[in-house]
């Protein structure tokens, strides 16, 4: 019988699928999940109390000699974390060695021209460490991976704005004094009217500059 399973912060659909062992297409695709498709747009941002249905899984036969010990491995898909480094001037911080830490899956490279790095984790992965070095300099963030909430919600807008500079303070999910501050900086910023609303303009504009 399908599951009703209610989204957790810190959920994706590839995450929920790694737990209940589908491939997250299975489910994102699944009809009983086109509302949340349709409301949702992106398997990667999911907000805390939807509901992702999961279906019933469909029996696998394998044939194997029944006088030899058979293995069966189950495979994760894999999964990247595509991240763009940008200097305090929004200038792409470009062939930057980095070192990154997903859950012990060790990576390095170098970030492109355009200051993009690419990071393989698991599906299950809810924080990366990554150190940036340029020159003499080494930057450490801690990044939660899946807790950004849709950009329709407001407390998706704070994420946004203080992933991008603009810190709103404690006023998680309520548009407060510290967070119409932060809009009309970002609005001032990027040329738009710096009223402090959180109009259309300013959510596409916002979503564009942090690229989800």
């Amino acid at each position: 019988m399908p599951l009703n399973y209610s989204v957790k912060q810190g959920d994706c659909i590839m995450s929920i699928a790694e737990k209940f062992g589908f491939k997250w297409e299975t489910i994102w695709n699944h009809p009983d999940n086109a509302d949340l498709k349709q409301l949702r747009k992106d398997p990667n941002i999911l907000f805390p109390g939807d509901i992702a249905v999961i279906p019933d899984k469909t029996p696998r036969f394998e044939t194997a000699p029944t006088d030899q010990l058979a293995k069966f491995v189950k495979k994760s898909p894999p999964a990247q974390v595509r991240l763009r480094l940008l200097d305090m001037k929004r200038r792409p911080r470009a062939n930057v060695q980095f070192t990154a830490d997903a859950d012990g899956v060790i990576s390095s490279g170098q970030s492109d021209g355009d200051g993009y790095i690419t990071i393989p984790v698991l599906p299950k992965t809810q924080e990366l460490k990554l150190s940036v070095s340029e020159g003499s300099k080494t930057d450490e963030y801690t990044l939660p991976l899946g807790s950004i909430d849709p950009i329709e919600e407001i407390s998706g807008v704070q994420q946004r704005l203080a992933n991008l500079g603009y810190p709103c303070g404690p006023e998680q999910g309520t548009m407060g004094e510290v967070t119409k501050a932060a809009l009309r900086a970002f609005q001032k910023e990027m040329k738009l009217d710096a009223t402090g609303r959180l109009d259309d303009t300013t959510r596409r504009k916002l979503k564009q500059m942090h690229g989800c």
